[in-house]
This record gives C-alpha cells, structure tokens and sequence, in this order.
C-alpha cells in the first residue's frame, strides 16, 4: 500500500483539455452561445458533445447538430464533466504492450455511462450531472494499475481468467488492494468533487456510501448492465448470473432504497440497452476514435 501511496503521488496533475472552455463554464455570467462557440473551435470536443447530446439511450426524436442546442440539452455541468472524461482519455491514450485490452475498456465504461444516464431517466430521478463522468470512469483503477503497476497487472488478469473470478476478487489476491481504491486515491489527489470519487469508490457495494447512496446504485448498477448486455470490461471475468443477482442481498438493499426492480423488469433493461448499443456504433461507440 505504501508503494501505490507513493507511485500515485508521483501521477502528474491532469491537463484540462481545454482551460479556457472550463474557465467559461465557471463564470455564470457567461452564456451558452459564448460557451458553444468557443466549444466549436476545438472540433474534436465539438463532436464529443454532439455524441453524447444524440444518444439513442435517449430516444432522441430528431438529431441535433449545432452545439449551441446540444450545450442546452446537456446542461453546463455535464459539459464541465465531459471536458474532464475527455481529458481522462487523452492521458491515459497510450496502450501498454499486452495483456490489457484498452478499446474493450473503453467500450464497457462509455456504455455504462449512458447507462447510468439512461436510469436517470427510467426511475424518474432529479438531474445528475455527475453521472456519466462517475459511469465512465468507474474502473478509472484499472488503467492505473495498467499504466503504472504493470507487471501485477498482467498477474491479476491472468488470475481472472485461470478462477473464473471478479477483478476485485482477483486484485485483493494479487496485490492486496482493488482498483476502485486506487481510482478514488488518484481523483481526491486531481481534486475531484467529492460526489463522483465517492460514487466512483462504491460502485461496488453502495450500500457503504451514506452521503451519496442513490448515485452510487445507479453506477452499481449501470456497471450490472452493462456486463448483462455482453460488454464486460474483461472478456474472461466471472459473468454476472442475472436470477442470481436478482435474488441477492444487493438486489434487496436496492429494493428497499426505493428502485423499484424485479428480475423480469432487469431482462427488459438488458434487452433495451442492447438494442441502444446497436443503434450507437458509429455514435457513441466510437466516442474515443
């Protein structure tokens, strides 16, 4: 542990893609349009915007194409959190020689982000700007232990797959600690909100976070999801058995948070989220292309 301390700390501060996009976003005597025509100099983080504003988890009736209505669509604080999602990329671009599959990762954390803004909306719940930056960087850890810790890394995933096991399961065995430790260490060092390292932390056992509960079932969930809809952030880890997971003791403590979930109404999310998946290929599937 003292090592990782150490190692972490050593992490370089994260750039902000765009500072003058960020310094707007905290002058709220700033307007979007001020906003989205700064956003439009930059076309790489214009198309970002525009992926997220026309996701099909949304059920969008027209498609929208000018970045002035997708900033309204999505809200200042969403685009503050997608301009720091973006620079998570960027930093962590570079994939390592072997045994980690990066575009796989990537791949399960941006569905789980629109996951977790999808069951925003499905349990009718109040705005959360913090959800898909906590959705897509969840397993933030992984990429950590990929980057930095390489060589336990490689151990870890080869103890998934010979054990049929959780990565979180396999990290404790391995080295000790899990990679939503680590995520949480490198975002409270960057100086994140508290709200998105805590959902980030828990997206395992919510049931522990007592300030952000309902947050942190949406990530917990969403992360469930996505692996049920076949995209698991590892092929060979333990697969999640949905009668099993229905009849858990996390499913219970969901229940009795107020989300009302059965196993029938978990196969209908499973089933809608897929047919979303399909509909965004070259939509938000390709967000980091």
């Amino acid at each position: 542990m003292d090592e990782l301390v150490k190692r972490i700390d050593e992490i370089p501060t994260l750039p902000i893609v765009s500072q003058k996009i960020m310094n707007l976003l905290n002058d709220e005597n700033m307007s979007v349009k001020e906003i989205a025509s700064v956003i439009e100099k930059d076309p790489a983080l214009a198309v970002k915007i525009l992926k997220i504003a026309n996701s099909a988890f949304f059920g969008s009736i027209s498609q929208i194409s000018s970045i002035d209505y997708a900033v309204m669509r999505l809200g200042l604080g969403e685009v503050k959190f997608i301009l720091q999602a973006f620079s998570i990329h960027r930093f962590f671009s570079e994939n390592t020689p072997e045994g980690f599959d990066r575009t796989q990762f990537w791949k399960h954390s941006i569905i789980c982000s629109q996951v977790a803004r999808y069951l925003e909306q499905y349990f009718k719940l109040e705005k959360d700007d913090t959800l898909f930056l906590s959705g897509l960087i969840h397993d933030l850890g992984k990429i950590v232990f990929d980057q930095f810790f390489h060589d336990e890394f490689l151990k870890i995933i080869d103890h998934v797959r010979d054990n049929e096991e959780t990565f979180s399961k396999a990290e404790k065995a391995v080295i000790g600690f899990t990679h939503y430790h680590v995520a949480a260490k490198l975002l409270q060092q960057w100086q994140f909100p508290k709200k998105v390292i805590m959902q980030v932390f828990f997206h395992h056992a919510p049931w522990n976070d007592n300030d952000f509960t309902t947050g942190s079932i949406i990530i917990y969930l969403a992360n469930i999801l996505t692996k049920l809809a076949g995209f698991a952030c590892l092929p060979t880890e333990k697969a999640v058995d949905i009668e099993a997971f229905s009849n858990s003791n996390a499913m219970e403590f969901i229940i009795k948070s107020g989300f009302d979930l059965d196993q029938q109404s978990l196969r209908t999310l499973v089933s809608h989220i897929r047919e979303y998946i399909v509909q965004e290929t070259d939509n938000m599937l390709s967000f980091f292309t």
